[in-house]
């Protein structure tokens, strides 16, 4: 089913200026108002930066280190941010937009690839099509006039694919058996995003529906309908959306330590008939294809009830109006050049952005999040290498060994505790590059098909796939299935106990053949491997076993004193400023800052058995590693939405836990990276 496109969705998650009334510019960022932070500035915020400021190791070390890099940086035109990550991510963009051109790389992959692609960069067909695909279905929303009537479209054939009906299902591995695929029944996605925007709006919440409401007013428009009403039409969407939001969890709230205990409520069809009222749940469970004879996973019972209360007549035109926005922005990306360009100057209007990404580099973003399986086996025989692959594996190796050594020396955990943490350790299995079992797109034929209908068909073969797994065994073998294996990132999966190195990040300036040992053990010891195992025991991972269950293996004494030393961290991470009015907010971040801090004890038990060990560029290339640069409205974003610290958090928390550093900086107590050893936050 087609909510929001991904390119949609790639664009909203970074919007947060404050917009006071629609169609508003952007307002200019005050940098007196910006560089403000406590106790560092943000560095990821060029207005706070200049050349010829003065540095110090001991006061900003990530400031110190990486300055260079910062300041001379520019963001390019179409993103919001910069980094290493996007330095390295647009390498393999590039090499892969090679392939995309090379009519020497055949077989049935690199056609599908060049189909689409060929489809989204013809604009003059793009152009001809219009809106007029999407424009009957539009129609037929405008024209119910009753819930049975609404309830006959939401079921058909394009209603079930293109349609928001107020829940979403999907398949993974279950929570408290993960050797077995089970289907997920949750609440949908919001148009703010967040829950708690429909309570109290932020800056945040502010962005999201002036760009939105701006992008769908102008297609809506094309659709034929008068500017005012599709304002109208877009506030009631707003408004009855406000209404659902009333029992769905929020941001903060799914990245608590409890959500996943939250989450986990198995029931059986014959239990899920019960919701059944107003809204035909099961009818449309049955519709959509999700009917099975195993338990499904409800992850918000009351939400479900809730929406029974509102799917009344009373509320008919709130719910069309939601259904009729959600469906005309799901194709911002897909429709004319005209509708391309608009929405691309609204987004950098409201962010702050310039200029836009190049045809080239679009079409590969909409290619590649489409059809990744296709790209990443082309890529792979092209590029990877099995003496990289090894490498790899061997390094996650030493990692895991030396995090052996960390627990066995842990002094706060009683032995019955450790002993499983350990057993839980070695069970982690190593995906290291790339699987060496693929998705097989060998059913999929675009020929023939419009861009519109080309992402129909590729969604239905991921539907068909998804729901062929329900109720059957993981296959392990499968891991690259779902996620990006040419991003630069790293993944570390609880529910197989599994870290996934994938191919997209093993290049410069993070991985080579030639890295010195303090910069091998700076970026995959600290910042890549020993942050990815770490999450076996964050506050999150903890929670799952050594088979990647959701069950409990602590004592309850072992329990406490977790969660004590979790809280610490929260409320030291608590007193950060960034920036302006807003703190840092531990509970949201605190599992990735575990991991951070963890990954970075790892490497420095590494440095140990190394002579000669040169600390000062160890810990300078661990600064460098986190060096970005972002607009204030990603930086906005990912301070209130996002599970990541802020990338100079990542480099000044960690470091300052450490006698290493203290050492290697003559670091004091009147010195802004001094923490006191009774303050520190080392959690294991």
């Amino acid at each position: 089913m087609r909510k929001v496109s991904k390119k949609l969705v790639a664009w909203i998650i970074v919007l947060g200026l404050l917009i006071s009334s629609y169609g508003q510019t952007c307002i200019t960022v005050d940098a007196a108002r910006l560089n403000n932070g406590k106790p560092w500035i943000d560095t990821e915020l060029q207005e706070n930066l200049s050349k010829n400021m003065k540095t110090d190791p001991t006061d900003n070390f990530h400031l110190h280190a990486s300055k260079d890099w910062l300041v001379k940086s520019r963001i390019p035109e179409g993103y919001d941010s910069w980094s290493h990550y996007s330095e390295r991510g647009r390498q393999v963009k590039m090499q892969c937009i090679r392939m995309l051109q090379d009519n020497s790389i055949t077989g049935h992959d690199a056609k599908l690839l060049r189909t689409l692609n060929q489809l989204v960069l013809d604009w003059d067909t793009r152009n001809a099509i219009g809106v007029s695909e999407i424009a009957p279905l539009a129609d037929q929303i405008l024209e119910v006039k009753d819930i049975p009537q609404l309830n006959a479209l939401l079921m058909s054939e394009d209603g079930l694919f293109y349609l928001d009906n107020f829940i979403s299902l999907g398949v993974s591995a279950g929570l408290t058996d993960s050797t077995r695929n089970m289907i997920y029944l949750e609440s949908p996605g919001l148009l703010l995003d967040d829950a708690a925007e429909y309570t109290k709006r932020t800056e945040y919440g502010d962005m999201m529906y002036n760009y939105k409401k701006d992008v769908f007013t102008y297609i809506a428009g094309k659709l034929g309908m008068d500017h005012n009403k599709a304002g109208l039409c877009f506030d009631n969407a707003i408004a009855f959306e406000a209404k659902l939001a009333e029992n769905m969890m929020t941001s903060e709230e799914a990245m608590a330590d409890d959500a996943i205990k939250k989450i986990n409520n198995e029931m059986n069809f014959s239990r899920l008939v019960s919701f059944n009222g107003n809204y035909p749940l099961t009818e449309m469970i049955e519709k959509m294809g999700y009917r099975y004879n195993k338990n499904y996973v409800v992850t918000e019972p009351k939400y479900l009830e809730h929406l029974n209360e509102l799917y009344t007549p009373e509320n008919l035109e709130g719910i069309k109006d939601e259904i009729y926005v959600c469906y005309v922005l799901g194709f911002s990306d897909m429709l004319d050049r005209e509708t391309y360009d608009y929405a691309n100057d609204a987004y950098n209007k409201y962010t702050g952005s310039e200029g836009n990404v190049s045809d080239k580099e679009m079409a590969y973003s909409e290619v590649v999040g489409l059809l990744p399986t296709a790209m990443e086996k082309l890529y792979v025989k092209k590029y990877g290498s099995a003496k990289s692959k090894h490498h790899m594996e061997n390094m996650c190796r030493q990692v895991i060994n030396t995090y052996r050594k960390m627990l066995r020396q842990n002094k706060w955990a009683s032995k019955k505790t450790i002993n499983y943490a350990i057993k839980k350790l070695d069970a982690i299995k190593i995906h290291a590059a790339y699987p060496d079992k693929w998705m097989d797109y060998s059913s999929i034929s675009l020929d023939g098909l419009s861009l519109i209908g080309a992402e129909r068909r590729i969604n239905e073969y991921y539907s068909d796939y998804d729901i062929s797994c329900a109720g059957k065994k993981v296959d392990e073998k499968n891991w690259g299935y779902g996620m990006s294996l040419l991003a630069c990132n790293a993944f570390y999966d609880p529910s197989q106990n599994t870290i996934n190195m994938i191919i997209g990040m093993m290049g410069e300036p993070f991985f080579s053949e030639d890295m010195s040992t303090e910069e091998l053990y700076a970026s995959l010891g600290a910042f890549w491997i020993g942050h990815e195992v770490s999450h076996a025991f964050d506050s999150n991972g903890a929670q799952y076993d050594a088979n990647g269950n959701l069950r409990n293996w602590w004592s309850e004494r072992d329990q406490k004193e977790f969660e004590k030393r979790v809280n610490k961290m929260n409320r030291y991470l608590d007193r950060i400023v960034p920036f302006g009015k807003y703190h840092v907010n531990g509970s949201n971040i605190n599992t990735e800052m575990i991991a951070d801090m963890t990954g970075l004890q790892c490497a420095l038990k590494m440095a140990e058995d190394v002579d000669h060990f040169d600390y000062d560029k160890f810990f300078k290339t661990y600064a460098q590693m986190n060096a970005s640069i972002g607009l204030y409205s990603s930086e906005l974003y990912l301070l209130t939405q996002d599970a990541h610290p802020l990338d100079y958090l990542r480099t000044n928390v960690p470091v300052q836990q450490f006698d290493e550093f203290y050492e290697t900086y003559n670091v004091k107590k009147n010195n802004a990276m001094y923490l006191a050893p009774k303050d520190r936050l080392v959690i294991w």
